[in-house]
């Protein structure tokens, strides 16, 4: 829209000074959209913050305690001896029992890799 083309004065005047104020309060919509958005985040974190603090301290006290217990099945001789990795597919398959039907077979072959 030109407003040079308006010539009237008061009348141009008038349209721009119209134009100028729904620009503003578009702007200003969409501000306070956004900072509303923020205002409602920062509002659940205030909420929240206890809950959410507490779960972080749970949860690095379970692992702080579970960190020993890890170290300690990694490093357990027991845990050395058993076959894990490659050494596992050189095992020998488990016999299946004869007297079982099509389907349990089937389930007992997927269950074993094959």
């Amino acid at each position: 829209m030109s407003f040079l083309k308006i010539k009237d004065p008061s009348k141009r005047d008038k349209l721009v000074a119209e134009y100028v104020e729904i620009k503003k309060k578009i702007q200003d919509d969409f501000r306070s959209e956004r900072l509303g958005e923020q205002s409602m985040y920062e509002k659940f974190g205030k909420i929240f913050k206890p809950i959410t603090q507490q779960q972080q301290k749970s949860s690095e006290d379970i692992i702080s305690k579970l960190e020993p217990l890890q170290e300690a099945i990694e490093n357990s001789p027991a845990l050395q001896a058993l076959p894990w990795g490659s050494q596992a597919e050189s095992l020998p398959e488990p016999p299946l029992p004869i007297n079982i039907g099509p389907t349990i077979g089937t389930y007992l072959i997927k269950s074993y890799g094959k």
